[in-house]
C-alpha cells in the first residue's frame, strides 16, 4: 500500500480537529492522621466511574517529529467513594464533575511506516470545575472540592493517515498535582480525608483535518 501523508506533503504546519473519548476517574486519597479515633469508619477506598469527552484540537508541527498541541475540553467525570464501616456496612459518596479543561501537550511522533506512526505525548492540564457551586455540592452532607484543578497528563497513540484527515486512538493518564478536597466540618466521611488527589484515564478518538 502506498504511504498516504497528507499533513507533510501539504506542508500544513498547524491543523484543527475534534476529539471523543471515554474516561474514568478515581482519587488518590489521604486518610486524616486521626481516622482511627473516628469509630465508625473503618476505610476509605475509591471506585472507577465512567465519564466522556469533547474537545477541539489545535496542533502545530513543531518539528517533523514534534508537535505542540492545545485542545479544550469538556469533561463529564464521576467519582465514588466508598467507606467500610466498623459493623460491616458500606457507605458510598459521589462526587460529579463537569469540566472545562485547558491541556498544553508536547507530542513526539515516529518515523512514518506506510500508512501509520507512532506517538508518545506529555503535558499539563489545567481544569475548572463548572459544577463547583452546584446546589448539590452545596449542601451539608456533600463531599465538598474545589474547583480548581492541575494535573500531569502523559499517554501514548497511532496516526492512521487518510488523504485528507488523520485518525488517531490515543490512551492517556492523568494525575492531579493538587488537594482538590475543599474540606466540609458538617460531614464525617470529609473529616475523615486529609487531602484527594484526582486520577483519570481516557480513551480518545482524535479526527484531524
Amino acid at each position: 500500500m502506498a504511504q498516504v501523508n497528507y499533513f507533510e506533503m501539504s506542508g500544513k504546519l498547524m491543523y484543527f480537529g475534534i476529539s471523543l473519548g471515554a474516561n474514568g476517574g478515581d482519587y488518590k486519597i489521604i486518610p486524616a492522621p486521626l481516622i482511627t479515633r473516628h469509630d465508625s469508619i473503618y476505610s476509605i477506598k475509591t471506585k472507577l466511574q465512567p465519564g466522556f469527552n469533547l474537545g477541539i484540537i489545535g496542533n502545530l508541527q513543531l518539528h517533523k517529529y514534534f508537535d505542540l498541541r492545545f485542545i479544550p475540553t469538556l469533561i463529564f467525570s464521576n467519582r465514588k467513594l466508598v467507606y467500610k464501616m466498623t459493623d460491616g456496612t458500606t457507605n458510598e459518596k459521589e462526587v460529579n464533575n463537569i469540566y472545562i479543561s485547558l491541556p498544553f501537550q508536547v507530542r513526539y511522533k515516529s518515523k512514518p511506516i506506510n500508512d501509520f506512526r507512532l506517538f508518545v505525548m506529555a503535558g499539563l492540564r489545567y481544569d475548572y470545575d463548572l459544577n463547583a457551586n452546584g446546589k448539590e455540592r452545596k449542601a451539608d452532607d456533600a463531599i465538598k472540592v474545589k474547583p480548581h484543578e492541575l494535573s500531569v497528563e502523559y499517554g501514548i497513540g497511532v496516526q492512521y493517515y487518510f488523504p485528507y484527515f488523520i485518525l488517531s486512538p490515543e490512551f492517556k493518564m492523568t494525575h492531579g498535582l493538587i488537594n482538590t478536597s475543599a474540606g466540609n466540618p458538617y460531614l464525617l466521611q470529609q473529616r475523615v480525608i486529609d487531602r484527594l488527589f484526582s486520577r483519570a484515564f481516557t480513551i480518545t478518538i482524535n479526527l484531524e483535518g
